[in-house]
């Protein structure tokens, strides 16, 4: 049996060698960058207007003011998507929308607001500086500045920005194909209206490809394998005959005698990296190597199953895709005495309580059973207790969010 930080170092040294794909930016949202990326243009890549204007000479029109106003000749216009062709001369200026190309021989913006429009000219009644108002190229960035890092997460901002650069496909982490296989002779489907008084309804298999899914995971399948050893080693055979990176089975990881999963895994050519761990829930959790494939056995107990997934399962997640972590923690405030008399690391299941202005108070959820799912559906998230730890009233303890 080892500790949690022990099998959680085991996983990271075990982790598959991540799937990298190029994809279209329309398709590479939620996704994480396998490489950095650089600017393929510049921001702006023109110079342009800041302002609805006057593209004009700071030299012409430096002294403009209300009670001596500086008159121009208008002679073009600047649009967004059709610039003046020309170049403004001395005493000359150009009418200029917003975004549109900076006409040769301007150095300046005057506001349409600053001007008073004639036939044929314009007065100008007032003028800061000279390059007001005026965008110049690259003031952004410049071609061949670095963008984006490796292992940054795409949403709608970065990839606005990648569209802006006329960056089309993107090099990312695939998202890891997973296999789930749910044990239990006992297990029926969660659908069905009535069932035998031996019979469990099963709420494994949902909560598991929930979590798959919630976890980037690209599920490829779900099947009910009885408690036979025959059946077992089939199922993993032919998940890793599938090339998926991860195998995930629920229950059949303990001692009984119609436990299967170690052994069908062990027949099926994986590598034993660990199996028990001092954590309560959770204890018998095992975890094998066949090639770049990684198969967990979690345990059947719904608590157990999912604090599993959280703890071990996810983190390997986040890792094929290219980051270190998806959980979001803070935090609180301990409300009640919070006790670890046992010799096992323990995932105690919360309840938040947010105040304004003030930092969060956190409570144990009731009931702690591992059968018991309510204890993490009606939770917030988990705090971590080590052997021996005593959480005082008032103290500060870091929570990890469901």
């Amino acid at each position: 049996m080892i500790s949690v930080i022990e099998a959680q170092r085991i996983l990271h040294e075990n982790v598959p060698a991540p799937q990298q794909i190029s994809v279209s930016i329309d398709e590479a949202f939620g996704l994480y960058l396998f490489e950095d990326i650089k600017a393929p243009d510049s921001s702006p890549r023109y110079t342009n207007s800041a302002m609805d204007g006057y593209a004009v000479r700071w030299a012409d029109c430096a002294e403009a003011s209300a009670d001596s106003p500086v008159q121009l000749e208008i002679i073009g216009e600047s649009q967004a998507g059709i610039p003046f062709a020309g170049e403004v001369l001395k005493n000359s200026a150009v009418r200029i929308s917003t975004g549109a190309m900076l006409p040769d021989g301007a150095d300046t913006i005057i506001r349409v607001e600053d001007t008073e429009d004639l036939e044929g000219y314009v007065n100008i009644l007032a003028v800061k500086k000279q390059g007001q108002d005026v965008r110049h190229k690259g003031e952004e960035f410049a071609e061949g500045q670095l963008l984006f890092l490796k292992g940054d997460c795409l949403g709608a901002r970065e990839l606005a920005l990648m569209a802006a650069v006329g960056l089309h496909t993107v090099p990312v982490y695939a998202k890891p194909d997973v296999i789930l296989l749910v044990t239990g002779t006992e297990l029926v489907c969660h659908d069905e209206a009535t069932i035998k008084a031996h019979q469990i309804r099963d709420s494994n298999t949902i909560m598991l490809a929930s979590a798959i899914r919630e976890s980037g995971g690209v599920l490829r399948s779900t099947s009910h394998v009885e408690d036979s050893l025959k059946h077992t080693i089939q199922a993993i055979e032919d998940g890793v005959a599938s090339g998926v990176k991860l195998i995930i089975c629920s229950g059949g990881v303990s001692v009984g005698r119609h436990d299967h999963v170690r052994e069908a895994a062990a027949q099926a050519g994986f590598k034993e990296l660990f199996w028990q761990i001092r954590q309560k829930p959770g204890k018998p959790l095992y975890v094998g190597r066949k090639g770049e494939t990684l198969i967990f056995g979690l345990p059947g107990n719904p608590v157990s199953a999912y604090m599993c997934f959280r703890n071990f399962v996810r983190p390997v997640l986040a890792e094929l895709q290219g980051t270190s972590c998806f959980d979001q923690t803070l935090t609180a405030i301990v409300s009640e005495q919070m006790t670890n008399k046992g010799k096992r690391t323990l995932f105690i299941r919360v309840k938040i309580e947010n105040r304004p202005n003030q930092l969060a108070l956190v409570k144990e959820v009731g009931q702690q059973g591992s059968h018991m799912l309510s204890t993490i559906a009606h939770a917030d998230g988990y705090v971590v207790l080590q052997p021996g730890e005593v959480l005082q009233p008032g103290s500060l303890k870091e929570v990890s969010l469901f």
